[in-house]
């Protein structure tokens, strides 16, 4: 699946900006150009942009509508990619159906085949959650229930692109690399219909290190792509009709004994989940917010996230890695808790892991060829306690596994521990969430260093895998100091973090730590949230906590 990029053999137009949009009936057809419609940005999240708490709130299907005209050529193929749209969509073209979307965090690329000179383009979004759609939910009473603890949020949440093919074209071009000496071996997959191919790699100052009509090849004395110094080479793919460019990085990753090792050095995974969450756009994707994020976390040194709990846009990835950070891909299978008995013929069923293996196969479709992503998540927080979540995962993982080469992982939810997880036997590396002190002491932070020293040696002790605390944290009002240090007050998450944090450093296998949240963000409406999840280290507008200059100082030489 490659990102579409403008270049002497291919064009791209973008259809960002303001669109019009409706809520629309169940069995809505857009057959001629809805009139009675708001004015809508994309890419944003329509909920922070609307006043009306109703509209905010609204589970149904919503209509994103356009007109768009573009040069066409006879010779081409044209294509439309949304970069996403929660959570499922069908897309229309002058009122005839040209395909849908199955995920809000995955693109959508359908073809155009009847383009006109001017046409009109309807998005149709449904934003309701069920056992079938990731993450999961219910629909109660003509009310979405949702079961994981950031906002649902609904919209055109990245680009919208246009793009036209030569008619021979380039469909995917796959990228491996291996270390041998000297000698860099890379081979190149690349799918699609051409008569003549030259690979061609540049290094970094532009400088043509390899050029060769084979698809294995050896880059002399490479430069390996490292945790937190990158080195990215571009890969040039041209056939007799077709051109396309790609960054790639060397570097081998794997974990032995109770180490993840980078080029067979070992590292130590120091920072966030995360959300893509901002005033005014809500998970709408915008470079600067990004680039923000990005230079916050070198500022904090940081060396990795984790996409809590979907995957991010592919400019995420980009920037991982020109930064040098690693990242954890993580597919949206969060809340799967409808194992239970209670939610009977509306749990997750065969049609649930079906739509949960095409989604690890199309994360893997989108960002293979990134450096960065050294691991995949397959879930977050699932009732892996549960004996129906055995059989479930042992085949997402055994799927997942035959397409990524990478080490594969899942997280364990926050009460979730070693006697009673039926999961954790297939993680390659044991990823676990614990809120000692904040959901369970609440406040006494005492009780930490017993319970997460017991907690994560247990896992250890049963899997002898290395271990990542991959959520800890406590909410926090920006501003709010208290002596002695009580719950919700900046002195008091600072010295959380630091409980946990002490624990950490005195057990051998545990190979890093990821602080919940990177930033505050915005959750559904309920009595334990004060304008959403405040257990960021920086606030919403992304200005950092007392708790920053901790980890900033913490994390300088760890």
């Amino acid at each position: 699946m490659l990102y579409p990029k403008m270049n002497s053999c291919r064009d791209v137009y973008s259809l960002n900006g303001v669109w019009n949009y409706a809520f629309v009936e169940e069995n809505y057809q857009p057959t001629a150009a809805k009139t009675d419609c708001n004015p809508m940005a994309v890419p944003a999240s329509y909920n922070e942009i609307v006043t009306d708490i109703k509209t905010k709130e609204y589970s149904g299907k919503v209509l994103y509508e356009r007109e768009f005209a573009i040069p066409k050529r006879e010779d081409r193929i044209y294509r439309l990619r949304i970069g996403s749209a929660s959570h499922k969509c069908e897309v229309y073209l002058n009122g005839e159906k040209v395909g849908a979307g199955i995920n809000g965090f995955y693109p959508v690329d359908v073809p155009l085949d009847n383009l006109k000179e001017n046409n009109r383009l309807s998005v149709i979004i449904d934003n309701r959650l069920t056992a079938q759609t990731f993450p999961n939910g219910r629909i109660i009473n003509g009310k979405q229930v949702i079961k994981h603890d950031f906002y649902n949020y609904t919209g055109i949440h990245r680009d919208v692109l246009v793009y036209s093919l030569p008619k021979k074209h380039i469909d995917d071009i796959i990228i491996r690399t291996v270390v041998d000496g000297d000698y860099s071996k890379v081979s190149v997959d690349v799918q699609g219909e051409y008569n003549e191919i030259c690979f061609r790699v540049l290094d970094e100052q532009g400088k043509e290190v390899v050029c060769t009509k084979d698809s294995v090849f050896q880059i002399p004395n490479p430069v390996c792509w490292e945790v937190l110094n990158s080195y990215l080479y571009t890969l040039i793919v041209e056939t007799d009709t077709d051109k396309y460019e790609e960054k790639f990085g060397i570097r081998k990753v794997e974990v032995k004994g109770n180490e993840f090792l980078v080029n067979d050095k070992p590292v130590y995974f120091k920072g966030f989940g995360m959300h893509e969450d901002f005033f005014t756009i809500g998970k709408g994707n915008h470079p600067a917010i990004t680039l923000r994020n990005f230079e916050l976390m070198k500022w904090i040194n940081a060396n990795s996230f984790r996409t809590s709990h979907y995957p991010y846009s592919e400019e995420w990835l980009d920037l991982a890695d020109r930064y040098g950070f690693l990242v954890i891909d993580e597919a949206p299978a969060v809340g799967l808790v409808l194992w239970e008995p209670c939610f009977g013929e509306n749990g997750a069923n065969d049609e649930s892991l079906a739509i949960h293996k095409e989604l690890m196969k199309r994360l893997y479709e989108r960002d293979k060829n990134h450096p960065c992503v050294v691991m995949v998540s397959v879930s977050n927080e699932p009732m892996s306690t549960e004996a129906n979540s055995e059989p479930y995962f042992r085949e997402v993982f055994a799927y997942t596994r035959k397409f990524w080469e990478v080490p594969v992982t899942m997280v364990e939810p926050s009460l979730g521990y070693a006697h009673n997880s039926y999961t954790s036997q297939f993680s390659d590396v044991i990823c676990v969430n614990r809120y000692i002190g904040w959901y369970t002491d609440h406040g006494d932070l005492s009780v930490i260093e017993k319970e997460l020293t017991k907690d994560l040696t247990d896992f250890y002790e049963k899997y002898h895998k290395p271990v990542i605390l991959s959520e800890f944290g406590a909410d926090t009002i920006e501003g709010n100091h208290t002596l002695p240090a009580e719950a919700f007050s900046e002195d008091f998450q600072a010295f959380y973090l630091a409980e946990n944090c002490k624990t950490l450093d005195k057990l051998d296998f545990c190979i890093g730590e990821h602080v919940w949240n990177f930033a505050d963000f915005r959750t559904e409406q309920n009595c334990g949230r004060v304008r959403g999840n405040r257990k960021g280290v920086f606030t919403k507008d992304r200005q950092p906590k007392m708790a920053a200059y901790y980890l900033k100082d913490r994390w300088k030489n760890k």
